[in-house]
């Protein structure tokens, strides 16, 4: 027991890494198992005060997705200032969180309890909130020794700020029902959190892979672009929760053409591995969605139908944020357990299978959140996706490939 304890302990991104490869499985199979009880056939589904339906966007906003990224953060961030990686003493804690609170989560959507989902959102956010403390010494240092700023970081910082505010709406919605804090916590979640840290380490981090594996790569990471993600972000967060809905088109389609642009100068002229591509082919997505959204904002600003559902935000959350998940944690997982960085089978299986998926739940939005393409998208995930997941599970219960420590 001791012996395992220190494997998945022994670096920081595997604790939080196995937290969110579970819960990338485990929600998904929860979550289709609610939608089949719901369309196909009653099969006795748990139900409390709150309908899965609207546990469904909390639970993978704050506890799946925050695991990936404070896997991510917790490795690089110190990297990215010029500081030493974070010791044990630091990273357990907030590990130990997050594995706690996800293994809460799945008593409480199993039984439908509402009370103990909120506890368990809360103990992810103490593992939160001393993940924010960690970066914000190593910032303040930054300061100290006049050696920043470093964007990327503060960036990143920024936006985890606003996921343990949504976080925090969350719980309120859980214990209190109450529909506006349910609104604010997914609009922070998704413009405020979500996208503001999957744009930032793309800023950073596809124009520094492709400058290792692309011959003759130019990189282009001018930091207005992150200025004016941010700010197109913050406009649409703040029409959203204003609830002006007609007037998302403004922002939406300004960070679809953003992030075209952004997909362009990125996009390889030379031949560029799969491990790269992935990341490439996963981002393309950010323009699709919010073109989507775009697009019936404008329609109820111009007076037409157009109902699209969830669908464009399902572009988003599947699509772009799904594939980003499988490209950069693929390629962590390879580069820190001392194995050849490349796509292998499950890996290339798990990608398509994402982008099935997507395709399935826009469908569902365009139909009207049809009932069988909602299932259909969950079936997906889990037949493709799940033998991904079980093999990144098996690599941080075990030691590194190479007899390297971490």
């Amino acid at each position: 027991m001791g012996a395992r304890f220190a494997i998945i302990f022994a670096a920081a991104h595997r604790p939080l890494f196995l937290a969110g490869i579970l819960n990338f499985a485990l929600l998904i199979i929860w979550w289709t198992a609610a939608l089949f009880d719901i369309y196909i056939w009653p099969i006795g589904m748990a139900s409390g005060d709150v309908p899965g339906s609207l546990q469904h966007a909390p639970v993978m906003l704050f506890l799946m997705v925050p695991s990936f990224f404070f896997g991510f953060l917790l490795t690089v961030f110190p990297r990215w200032i010029g500081y030493p990686d974070l010791g044990p003493r630091q990273y357990v804690p907030i590990g130990c969180a997050f594995i706690i609170a996800s293994i809460l989560a799945w008593f409480a959507l199993i039984g439908g309890d509402a009370l103990l989902l909120a506890i368990a959102l809360s103990v992810a956010g103490f593992g939160w909130i001393t993940a924010l403390w960690h970066m914000a010494v190593l910032l303040n240092a930054e300061r100290r020794d006049r050696k920043g700023p470093t964007w990327h970081g503060w960036s990143a910082f920024a936006a985890l700020c606003f996921g343990l505010a949504g976080l925090g709406f969350s719980v309120r919605f859980l214990v209190t029902l109450d529909g506006q804090a349910y609104l604010i916590a997914n609009s922070l979640g998704t413009f405020g959190f979500l996208l503001s840290v999957f744009f930032t380490v793309a800023h950073r981090m596809i124009p520094f892979f492709a400058g290792n594996v692309v011959q003759d790569y130019v990189a282009w990471r001018p930091y207005w672009v992150l200025a004016l993600l941010w700010i197109l972000l913050i406009a649409h967060l703040l029409f959203q929760v204003s609830g002006q809905n007609s007037l998302q088109f403004v922002s939406a389609f300004a960070l679809s053409a953003l992030t075209a642009v952004m997909l362009w100068r990125w996009w390889p002229r030379h031949k560029a591995p799969g491990l790269f591509m992935v990341l490439i082919w996963g981002f393309a997505w950010a323009p699709i969605g919010f073109a989507l959204i775009g697009a019936e904002s404008f329609a109820e600003f111009a007076g037409f139908g157009l109902s699209l559902g969830r669908a464009p935000l399902h572009a988003l959350y599947i699509g772009m944020a799904g594939s980003l998940v499988i490209a950069m944690v693929t390629r962590v997982t390879l580069g820190h357990s001392g194995r050849p960085l490349a796509m292998n089978r499950t890996a290339w299986l798990a990608f398509w299978g994402i982008q099935l998926s997507a395709i399935a739940r826009i469908i569902a939005g365009a139909r009207g959140e049809h009932g069988h393409w909602l299932v259909l998208a969950g079936v997906i995930w889990i037949l493709l996706v799940t033998p991904w997941t079980l093999r990144q599970a098996g690599i941080y219960l075990s030691r590194r490939a190479d007899g390297k420590a971490g």
